[in-house]
């Protein structure tokens, strides 16, 4: 099944022109997939699935280690988890085992180098600094676009998404633009998981993010290190050329502020071993294409259900929406400037000042008028009628009555 972070690349394809065959080779999958997905306007919403439990669960993480320790025969590791419980078949092990199979890798690599402007690399580097007496763990955010290998380096105090995608927005900014194609390890924040077929599952966030900025995700097979190689020896160049340099700072920002100095001194204007060209003066060639002005944080919508009562629920407040969205599925954007804007599709459907405290309800009466008539069916009251005069009441009586009056009038005569 087609995750929600793969609908974003499907439609990110399809606009810049890519036919549905070339789409279906590029995600790995069918015609007939391609072209449901792009047949429909948003994705389907999240529906929780109940994992049963595998039998497998317990040894997994056992059988990566065997993995990276070069043992990818499956029988043997059966043998060796059989040993320590593990109840199932081999079906099921060499299901698991498949994804992170590596392909058959020769000792030497050929070098792929990139168009300009297609491709960008990025990876995050671990580094240990004191800080005020301890050891404190900082992370570096490497991007390197791979035809010119002009670089961009930032620490932040973790690898999480929204700090992520940040780092991403400054390093756009840096660069001037971003390249057709972003390639990842396996980063979680990136690349969920894996199907049965190996396919990535794509972070449903961060996909919207870079359909958002027009640019696709790929990722690195596992234990394919080398595929995203220029990143990787960017990060040994911070790490053996930048980071004895650096003798004391006086927090992050200090740190950002020498490592911004080096960057435009020293990285990326230095004769780069491999092309022989100086970073800078190849990056006047990437042709970049332009990010969208508007940021992500503003159209960062989330997804809600419209309670009974037409109110949808953000950030612990209740919004009312018009009535007839009762029990549909909207998007909640809020504008960070005070103000909750809530959409059906692409259409805005109501508009709210954000509230300011926990637990407020914030309602538009407009959004209920018609609500009554329209949920049910009145039934009039009896009304008493008005006539000028009451006609008197005759009672029908049979003529044989009448007759029976005669013949008693005539006897007494």
């Amino acid at each position: 099944m087609v995750k929600n972070g793969e609908f974003y690349m499907i439609h990110e394809m399809r606009k810049r022109g890519m036919s549905i065959t070339r789409i279906a080779q590029e995600m790995g999958r069918d015609r007939k997939t391609i072209r449901k997905w792009l047949n429909k306007k948003e994705p389907e919403p999240y529906q929780r699935k109940v994992i049963r439990p595998s039998k497998l669960d317990p040894f997994k993480d056992y059988v990566r280690l065997r993995m990276e320790e070069g043992c990818l025969n499956a029988r043997v590791i059966l043998e060796e988890i059989k040993t320590k419980g593990y109840s199932g078949g081999i079906t099921t092990l060499r299901v698991f085992m498949k994804p992170f199979r590596p392909t058959v890798i020769s000792k030497t690599t050929v070098r792929f180098e990139t168009d300009p402007g297609y491709q960008a690399q990025v990876d995050w580097g671990r580094f240990t600094v004191d800080w005020h007496g301890k050891q404190k763990r900082l992370y570096a955010f490497v991007m390197v676009l791979s035809y010119s290998r002009m670089m961009y380096l930032e620490f932040t105090e973790d690898e999480k998404l929204d700090t992520l995608i940040n780092c991403h927005q400054r390093a756009f900014e840096y660069f001037g633009g971003c390249t057709e194609v972003m390639l990842y390890d396996n980063m979680k924040t990136v690349v969920k998981d894996r199907d049965e077929q190996g396919h990535p599952i794509w972070n449903e966030r961060f996909s919207r993010f870079a359909s958002h900025h027009g640019f696709l995700l790929s990722s690195c097979r596992p234990y394919r290190a080398r595929t995203k190689g220029k990143v990787e020896n960017g990060i040994g160049y911070v790490r053996k050329n930048f980071w004895p340099r650096v003798r004391v700072f006086t927090g992050l920002d200090d740190l950002n502020r020498q490592a911004r100095e080096w960057l435009n001194q020293v990285a990326n204007v230095r004769i780069h071993g491999t092309t022989r060209v100086r970073p800078v003066d190849r990056w006047q060639e990437e042709m970049l294409s332009p990010i969208n002005p508007t940021p992500f944080a503003v159209v960062d919508r989330h997804t809600r259900k419209v309670s009974a009562d037409c109110l949808v629920s953000f950030e612990a407040n209740r919004y009312s929406v018009p009535f007839r969205f009762m029990g549909q599925i909207v998007h909640v954007q809020d504008d960070k400037n005070g103000r909750i804007r809530i959409y059906s599709g692409d259409t805005l459907i109501a508009e709210h000042p954000k509230a300011v405290r926990k637990g407020q309800l914030v309602i538009n009466k407009k959004h209920f008028e018609g609500l009554r008539l329209a949920g049910q069916h009145r039934v009039p009251a009896p009304m008493p009628k008005l006539v000028d005069r009451p006609a008197p009441e005759v009672h029908e009586r049979d003529l044989s009555v009448y007759e029976q009056f005669l013949d008693e009038a005539v006897k007494l005569q």
